[in-house]
């Protein structure tokens, strides 16, 4: 993730003056255009419990989650381009816990022929759209924990009648926290039709060699939605994942201001897996219903693992947790979402509470 710099604020600067005049600043008949696009949106986590390691502080029992993007998207003939700066509160687990100004996307695609095209720059990996497919629910639940976005990426995607596919290449990832995790693939095959969508997924990297804790990787992902009427849809997403993590490390210096930089080794393979269910009712155009049944195990809560946490560090859940959400949607307009979730069980958060406006 980049850090704010001056030339973020400058971007961000001109994007906002030209959101003044119009969504779309040029088009012409051949289809070239430049168009600015993003959204604003104030909410967060109610009741937030640091137990569960998902967020920066122990000491907040609301945590916002306050975001904005701004961004310019154009197309110039077979040419496609993308420039999105966002303002994000960096409110997860190893978080700043501020309000930071980062350069989200930055990219150029080609579109070589018919629905195919090819990507290059910091942009999202090919799984990162599909990941949480199944889940209908406003808030993130089960997290899969592929790679998002990522500089140095080129990513293909390309459809077939009703099939879709994606292949996504990163050198040298980073996690959101800035760690190492070395190169990345990952890709995804899916089927979309009236009544079912089925996407299948899969990533691997081949981690940071002893420069931070993350090392070799594979996850295979499944995301479902099963439209029964109308109104009432179901949808059904997993994950599997086995990730090399660093049991000890070495401290090889420390610097003037006491930062240490360590070695890591001792790498050994942990295995998480989470899935749930969703399901979404619509009553009319501007209120809908949500809700999901989450499941959730990491072996490092297993205090029967070689590789779990200690018996006098036990997590009061176990080793693994189950927790639901029940939500309501408003949409006023097209535009516009006020969304309220609340939780039962074994989550992170009493609720979840957010207003959002798209442009």
């Amino acid at each position: 993730m980049l850090k704010k710099s001056t030339l973020c604020i400058a971007l961000s600067t001109i994007l906002a003056g030209a959101t003044v005049q119009a969504a779309t600043i040029y088009e012409k008949e051949n289809g070239d255009n430049l168009k600015v696009y993003g959204e604003v949106g104030v909410g967060g986590h109610i009741g937030a419990d640091y137990e569960y390691g998902e967020f920066y502080t122990d000491d907040k029992s609301y945590i916002d989650d306050s975001f904005a993007t701004l961004g310019l998207k154009g197309e110039y003939e077979a040419i496609y381009y993308r420039l999105e700066v966002d303002y994000e509160r960096e409110n997860w687990a190893y978080g700043s816990g501020d309000l930071e100004l980062t350069i989200d996307k930055l990219f150029i695609g080609y579109k070589f022929y018919k629905n195919h095209a090819i990507e290059v720059g910091l942009t999202d990996t090919a799984l990162d759209d599909y990941d949480k497919y199944g889940d209908f629910t406003f808030d993130t639940t089960v997290e899969t924990g592929e790679a998002g976005d990522q500089e140095n990426t080129i990513k293909y995607e390309g459809s077939f009648s009703d099939f879709k596919m994606g292949l996504s290449y990163s050198y040298e990832g980073e996690s959101s926290s800035g760690s190492e995790l070395g190169d990345i693939i990952n890709g995804y095959v899916g089927y979309f039709s009236d009544y079912v969508d089925v996407v299948i997924g899969a990533e691997t990297r081949s981690g940071s060699e002893g420069i931070s804790k993350y090392g070799e990787q594979t996850l295979f992902s499944l995301g479902l939605r099963a439209y029964i009427t109308d109104d009432f849809a179901i949808g059904l997403n997993g994950y599997i994942e086995n990730e090399d993590i660093a049991q000890t490390s070495t401290v090889i210096s420390i610097s003037n201001d006491f930062e240490k930089t360590s070695s890591f080794n001792n790498y050994q393979t942990l295995k998480n897996q989470g899935g749930l269910v969703s399901a979404r009712y619509t009553l009319n155009k501007k209120v809908e219903f949500t809700g999901s049944l989450n499941y959730e195990e990491y072996e490092i809560w297993d205090i029967n693992s070689t590789y779990g946490v200690s018996p006098d560090s036990e997590f009061s859940w176990g080793k693994e947790r189950i927790w639901g959400t029940l939500g309501v949607n408003f949409k006023p307009t097209s535009s516009v979402i006020f969304a309220l979730e609340g939780n039962f069980g074994e989550a992170a958060q009493d609720a979840y509470a957010y207003a959002r406006v798209y442009f």
